[in-house]
C-alpha cells in the first residue's frame, strides 16, 4: 500500500527499470523473514512438535541441518541483496530487523518468553521496520528525499 501511494503521488516519476529493483527488494524481505521464521522453527522444534506438528522441522520433513543451511542462506542473500541496492540507512534498518529476529527465538535472550519484550519486537520488525523501510526505500528509488504523510 505504502509503494502504490508513493508512485500514485508520483506518477511522472515512475520509471519501469524500477521493477527490478522492486523485485530485488521482494527477495530481500522474503529472505529476511524466512531467516526469522526459520530461526524461530530451529529453536522451536520441541513446542512445535506437540503445538504444530505439521510444520517442516518438527514434521521430520526438513532435517535441522538443512533448515541451517537455508537460514544462512536466507540471512546472507537478503543482506547482500539489501547492501548491493539499497545503501547503508536500508541496510541498517535490515540488519535490525535481523537482529530483533534473532534475539526474539535464540537463547540466552528468546525473548518470545516475555509477552511484551515478545510484542514490541514483532510490532517494531513487522509494523514499522517493514512499513517504514519499505516507503523510504520507495521514495529513495524515486529519487525523493523521505516524507512522512
Amino acid at each position: 500500500a505504502l509503494v502504490a501511494r508513493a508512485l500514485l503521488e508520483n506518477p511522472q516519476l515512475i520509471d519501469w527499470r524500477l521493477v527490478f529493483k522492486a523485485l530485488y527488494g521482494l527477495v530481500a524481505l522474503i529472505c529476511g523473514n524466512g531467516y526469522i521464521v526459520g530461526i524461530n522453527q530451529i529453536y522451536d522444534i520441541g513446542i512445535d512438535k506437540v503445538n504444530k506438528p505439521y510444520l517442516p522441522i518438527a514434521a521430520g520433513d526438513l532435517s535441522v541441518q538443512s533448515a541451517w543451511l537455508l537460514v544462512v542462506a536466507f540471512a546472507v542473500v537478503g543482506f547482500s541483496i539489501v547492501v548491493s541496492n539499497f545503501g547503508p540507512f536500508i541496510t541498517s534498518l535490515y540488519c535490525l530487523g535481523l537482529f530483533l529476529g534473532t534475539i526474539y527465538s535464540v537463547p540466552p535472550f528468546r525473548l518470545k518468553r516475555y509477552p511484551v519484550a515478545a510484542f514490541l519486537i514483532i510490532a517494531t520488525v513487522r509494523g514499522f521496520l517493514l512499513n517504514f523501510g519499505v516507503y523510504y526505500a520507495t521514495r529513495a528509488a524515486l529519487g525523493l528525499t523521505f516524507q512522512w504523510r
